[in-house]
């Protein structure tokens, strides 16, 4: 009942003033291009095509409250491409438009509230760590984890040179679904995120605690983040660290490091990394695994680019190596790198 009550309560702060929409601004993004994908498991498959990657369209609202306040959001529609999104049960193609990246906000000199949903990048391969290597909106390739859907509720202030978050989230759902069942997949998440920007150097680290735990390797309990990055000016390197800790005490633990070189309107990246699984009761599910990414974007203008990529990766439980090539060209309308932008947000704020 409590979260109802919130999320009307914001939706009423937003919608009270009839101007509060005047200052309404649309962006989007959209890229398509031609992906080859081999599986690498026991009975290894090819696939490749040409097709949509992604298409996203955002309206943006902003007002201000007077007394030092401002109020906004963003509403996002993303799956805008042929048989996107997904229905209930996880399949593709019934729905393809869906809700994506929503958040509304008020904001003070104490600091900002958010809440809304967001589907967020893979910690280590995107965001600070990423230095430049893109991660794609395609499912999990090796590259260490996949992206997904959380409601949140966060709050941003400063706390000397820190940018400090605490933020609550629980699965993607309407109001009044009930989340974080124990043995369920929709588990409760508390997190505080710090991040430290100083010239060329910027970091930020991240500590989860779950509240769906019991003794299961299945189960997470905690997950330990830190990443960062540094322009040398000839060329940003960065690295990443995740540890996830499970209630058997079982970890996973992925780890980055990347580099990106400008060379005028072209940009190479590549990214290594490796997960190691240590603890599990079955054999088979404690390896070291390891994949890279080389990365080549060519800037045609602020908003609009071709960014060519390939992964390569092992593959748990087989001798196998999973890989994917993909040209896409992309464009973002009417701020740049909209897409870029949103993803390394939500992976400095944990979501």
């Amino acid at each position: 009942m409590k979260k109802t009550l919130i999320a009307l309560a914001a939706v009423a702060s937003l919608a009270t003033s009839g101007t509060a929409f005047a200052q309404a601004t649309i962006s989007g993004f959209m890229a398509a291009g031609y992906q080859t994908y081999t599986s690498g498991g026991a009975a290894t498959s090819s696939m490749g095509g040409f097709g949509v990657d992604t298409a996203e369209l955002y309206i943006t609202a902003k007002e201000d409250m007077g007394g030092g306040m401002t109020a906004g959001g963003t509403m996002g529609i993303g799956g805008l491409e042929r048989a996107g999104g997904a229905t209930s049960t996880g399949t593709n193609g019934a729905y393809p438009t869906y809700g994506t990246n929503y958040t509304m906000y008020v904001q003070s000199a104490a600091g900002k509230l958010t809440l809304g949903s967001t589907k967020s990048g893979d910690y280590v391969s995107s965001g600070l760590a990423s230095s430049g290597v893109m991660y794609y909106d395609m499912g999990d390739y090796g590259n260490f984890g996949a992206r997904s859907r959380r409601d949140i509720i966060a709050f941003d202030t400063k706390v000397g040179p820190i940018a400090l978050t605490l933020s609550h989230q629980e699965a993607g759902n309407q109001v009044g679904v009930i989340n974080g069942a124990e043995g369920s997949t929709g588990q409760r998440i508390s997190i505080i995120s710090g991040t430290y920007v100083e010239g060329k150097l910027k970091a930020n680290s991240q500590y989860f605690t779950y509240d769906n735990q019991k003794t299961a390797n299945a189960s997470a309990a905690n997950v330990f983040r830190l990443s960062g990055n540094y322009n040398l000016g000839m060329a940003t390197v960065g690295a990443g660290l995740q540890k996830v800790t499970y209630d058997a005490s079982a970890t996973a633990t992925n780890t980055g490091f990347s580099v990106a070189v400008p060379m005028g309107a072209v940009t190479l990246g590549a990214l290594i990394g490796s997960r190691v699984t240590e603890g599990f009761a079955t054999a088979a599910a404690n390896a070291t695994l390891s994949s890279y990414s080389l990365n080549a974007s060519y800037a045609l203008s602020k908003r609009t680019g071709v960014t060519g990529q390939y992964n390569n990766w092992d593959v748990l439980g087989s001798t196998n190596k999973g890989s994917m090539g993909l040209l896409l060209f992309g464009a973002a309308a009417p701020m740049p790198s909209i897409r870029a932008q949103l993803l390394q947000k939500d992976c400095v704020r944990g979501f």
